[in-house]
């Protein structure tokens, strides 16, 4: 995938005309699955080698393969949290009778990831400049969750109209008795746009528990400047009792 090709299906993806459909605007080109990830795992690197900065302004030993292994660990995350969520993501849309098949539904996910990731990318200079100018380790473990949750919330509130765009036009609100198609559904029922919505909504909470706990997992990111580099720390607890250690941290 040339640089050009890429940048220009990523500006598509962020513009929402990236996952096609009949619903697309005239004249979009949708990004092929392949692409989406491509461009989900370089933003998510770019990302992840900014969290090095932190150990590289203070001067610490191994500082730079910190910097290159939170560049490798990120894309992992994000990889990793899809694969764990996935099928969940498939079941429900087919429990719910949503007119997703398969790669519909993997297409979905990934373009939530490259708008996840972009908003990362995009935040890596701002982390770098907080890296530069404060000595506080607990400030910028905080300041990474905020950011991925930042784009966590911008990703995946993209995925209502990214279902939308990839239903087939011909996909109505069921007929009322006696009624016309697109009319007013029975009482109890609802159109597949507020269907998706509520199921899109309860599967974003999975998928950032999930999301959390997976960065738990792999963890450390940022790398604690007077500690040995280490790949993985020992596992401990979970993600909700870490931030609640960092921000008694933070305020101690």
């Amino acid at each position: 995938m040339r640089l050009q090709e890429m940048l220009s299906s990523l500006d598509r993806v962020l513009r929402g005309d990236g996952l096609g459909g009949d619903r697309a605007p005239s004249g979009a080109v949708p990004a092929r699955p392949r692409h989406l990830a491509a461009m989900a795992l370089l933003l998510g690197g770019v990302y992840g080698f900014s969290l090095g900065a932190f150990g590289v302004f203070r001067g610490a030993d191994q500082a730079w393969l910190q910097a290159l292994v939170a560049a490798l660990k990120v894309p992992a995350l994000f990889v990793l949290t899809m694969v764990v969520t996935f099928p969940s993501l498939y079941v429900f849309a087919t429990l719910r009778r949503l007119p997703m098949g398969l790669r519909a539904t993997l297409k979905l996910l990934l373009t939530a990831s490259v708008v996840h990731t972009a908003v990362l990318a995009g935040l890596a200079p701002v982390f770098a400049f907080f890296a530069a100018s404060t000595d506080s380790y607990p400030f910028m473990l905080l300041l990474n969750v905020v950011f991925f949750v930042i784009g966590g919330l911008f990703g995946l509130g993209t995925l209502p109209r990214a279902a939308m765009l990839a239903m087939p036009t011909n996909v109505v609100a069921p007929r009322a008795e006696g009624g016309e198609p697109g009319s007013a559904p029975p009482r109890g029922q609802h159109p597949p746009e507020n269907q998706a919505h509520r199921l899109l909504t309860t599967w974003s909470l999975v998928y950032g528990v999930v999301g959390a706990q997976m960065a738990w997992l792999l963890r450390p990111f940022v790398g604690k400047p007077d500690l040995d580099f280490r790949l993985f720390r020992p596992r401990e607890d979970n993600v909700f009792v870490g931030i609640v250690r960092v921000l008694k941290d933070l305020f101690s």
